[in-house]
């Protein structure tokens, strides 16, 4: 499995989430958002099942059939947007430009490994990324 796009920890890659996304970009930050729920600042339901689709042991798909995980996740969106129904229009566009910019810096960061793989460092050592671990898994 090509795992140098996801965290060391995991065994599922960004790949596993475009199905259900609709760019590579915002597969990985699914990923990247589901490793957060997977630290616990959730909740327990949502940790764990974070872990489990992490680990490979469920897909997205299935996970949302689990009636305590789809309860989880619906009290978690019905949070968000009370929270979003409260905000002024300037808070909105706010928080639209940083999921904006949050998206462009993973479609930079995925284009940046592209291009890695395909020219390696002179040196012959494999290149290192964001600190998350070497890139020749």
């Amino acid at each position: 499995m090509d795992r140098h796009d996801s965290n060391p920890d995991s065994a599922v890659s960004d790949a596993e989430f475009e199905s259900s996304t609709r760019d590579q970009a915002q597969a990985r930050a699914l990923r990247k958002q589901l490793q957060q729920l997977a630290g616990g600042g959730a909740g327990e339901v949502l940790q764990e099942m974070s872990k489990e689709i992490l680990s490979g042991r469920i897909g997205l798909r299935e996970a949302l059939r689990v009636p305590a995980y789809a309860e989880a996740l619906g009290e978690r969106t019905r949070t968000f947007r009370e929270a979003w129904e409260h905000m002024t229009p300037e808070e909105r566009e706010s928080q639209q430009a940083g999921a904006r910019r949050f998206l462009d810096a993973q479609r930079q960061e995925i284009e940046e490994e592209r291009r890695e793989k395909q020219d390696p460092p002179a040196s012959g050592k494999p290149a290192r990324h964001s600190g998350r671990g070497w890139s020749a898994y």
